[in-house]
C-alpha cells in the first residue's frame, strides 16, 4: 500500500512554479517576436504603398508632359491691354512646369474643346495636407490660365522637384533644309527655364533661344524628384521626357521660317 501511494504522487509546488515560469518566458518570447513581425509588416506595407503612389505620380507626369499641346492664346497685360501677338501657353521654370494638355485630368476636360491647363509644383506647408507635390488644373480660355483652377495633392512625400529643358536649334534648320537644301546641324543644350508665357525675358539667353522659346515647346524635359522615405530623402531621376508635339504643324513652322 505504501509503494502504490508513492507512485501516484503529484507535482510539488516548486515544480509547478518552475513550469509556470518557463511557460511565461516562452509566451513572452513568442509575443515579442509576433509584435516585431507585425511592426515590420506594417512598415513594409506603408513603404510599399508610398513607393507605389510615387511611381503612379511619376508615370502620370511623364505621360502628361510628353503629350503637352502647343496652344497659343491671345493674352492680356496686367494693365488690361490686349497683346497683339498670340502667346504660347508654356511656362517651364526650374521648380515648376505649366502647359496645356489634351488628356483628361482628374476632373476631366475643362471645356468643350478638350483642353485644360496643367501646373505641377511642390508646396511646403505647415501640415502634411498642405505639403508635397500638387497639380493645378484649369481652363486655358481665361485670363491668367495658369494661376487659376482646381488644386489637388498628388504626393505628400515629395519634398522638391526640378526641371530642365532641352534647346534644339535644329528644328529651324530642319525647315531650312526643306526650303534651301541645307544640311548643317548644331548641338543643343539644357536650359534652366523655358518660359514663353512669362512677360520678363531671360537676359542670359541668346536671341535665337528666346525666339525658339516663343514659338516652340522644348524638345525634351528632364524631371528630377526628391522623396521622403522614413527618415531619409531619396532622389528619383533624372527622367528624360521627349515632347511629342513641339509645334502645331509643319506648315506653321514653314510659315514662321518664311517670315
Amino acid at each position: 500500500m505504501r509503494a502504490i501511494g508513492r507512485r501516484n504522487r503529484g507535482f510539488t509546488l516548486l515544480e509547478l512554479l518552475i513550469a509556470s515560469s518557463i511557460t511565461v518566458v516562452i509566451a513572452g518570447i513568442i509575443l515579442a517576436a509576433f509584435h516585431l513581425a507585425s511592426k515590420a509588416w506594417a512598415t513594409g506595407q506603408k513603404r510599399g504603398d508610398t513607393t507605389q503612389r510615387t511611381r503612379v505620380v511619376i508615370s502620370q507626369m511623364i505621360e502628361e508632359i510628353k503629350s503637352a499641346y502647343p496652344f497659343r492664346m491671345r493674352m492680356y497685360e496686367r494693365a488690361g491691354k490686349v497683346r497683339f501677338s498670340r502667346v504660347l501657353l508654356f511656362s517651364g521654370l526650374s521648380d515648376s512646369i505649366s502647359f496645356v494638355s489634351k488628356r483628361s485630368g482628374i476632373m476631366g476636360e475643362e471645356n468643350s474643346f478638350g483642353l485644360r491647363t496643367v501646373s505641377y509644383f511642390v508646396k511646403r506647408g505647415t501640415s502634411e495636407e498642405d505639403s508635397g507635390l500638387f497639380v493645378r488644373e484649369g481652363n486655358p480660355f481665361v485670363e491668367e490660365p495658369f494661376e487659376h483652377g482646381d488644386l489637388y495633392q498628388l504626393d505628400p512625400n515629395v519634398t522638391s522637384i526640378s526641371f530642365r529643358y532641352f534647346y534644339d536649334p535644329n528644328i529651324r534648320l530642319r525647315f531650312d533644309r526643306i526650303i534651301r537644301g541645307q544640311q548643317e546641324s548644331e548641338p543643343g543644350e539644357w536650359l534652366e527655364s523655358w518660359d514663353s508665357y512669362g512677360e520678363t525675358p531671360d537676359l542670359n539667353m541668346s536671341v535665337e533661344q528666346s525666339r525658339e522659346i516663343a514659338r516652340y515647346l522644348p524638345k525634351s524635359v528632364e524631371l528630377t524628384l526628391t522623396v521622403r522615405r522614413d527618415d531619409d530623402e531619396v532622389t528619383l531621376g533624372p527622367f528624360l521626357i521627349p515632347v511629342m508635339n513641339r509645334q502645331l504643324s509643319l506648315a506653321s513652322g514653314l510659315a514662321e521660317v518664311e517670315q
